[in-house]
């Protein structure tokens, strides 16, 4: 049954068992978080990154790296942490049971706005690339469209998204 066809999830609506790629959300929660923590760690203690490609350590250092002192990849650790959390109760929790699911829906909605505007500020603004910043702007796009894949398998969260009736 694990085939992704449509029979696997009229089984999972049936017997409400949460779709796997949870699981999957969680990797990548996991990932960004790891991806995150390195450059907060980096931006506190005043050290460059080590990056194969010459702009991360222009846009690491740009005045748009902070918010309000605080680096813009600490707010990056709080979203893969509430992500990874989130994913993990959705896989633990009833299909019907939206609370981790809600959550991960709207932190990866913000999370994916704040990377197109971030990355947008990077490559315009900056005129510089960093691979941690466009690997944490895919990883949260990644999370966004896996989550959409997995509400639209379970059902439920798919109907609150859609908010109208078929």
């Amino acid at each position: 049954m694990d085939n992704g066809s449509d029979s696997e999830s009229e089984v999972a609506a049936i017997v409400g068992r949460p779709s796997k790629l949870w699981l999957f959300i969680a990797l990548l929660g996991i990932t960004g978080l790891a991806v995150t923590t390195y450059l907060t760690s980096n931006a506190l203690a005043h050290t460059e990154v080590g990056c194969s490609i010459s702009g991360c350590n222009t846009v690491l250092g740009s005045k748009w790296s902070k918010i309000f002192g605080i680096p813009v990849s600490a707010f990056g650790m709080a979203t893969y942490a509430i992500i990874m959390l989130g994913a993990f109760h959705a896989y633990q929790s009833p299909i019907d049971d939206l609370r981790g699911r809600r959550v991960v829906a709207l932190t990866a909605g913000i999370g994916v706005l704040a990377s197109i505007y971030l990355t947008t500020i990077e490559f315009f603004v900056i005129k510089a690339a960093c691979q941690y910043c466009i690997t944490s702007a895919v990883l949260v796009v990644v999370v966004a469209v896996t989550l959409i894949i997995a509400a639209r398998k379970e059902g439920p969260l798919w109907a609150a998204i859609r908010r109208r009736p078929d």
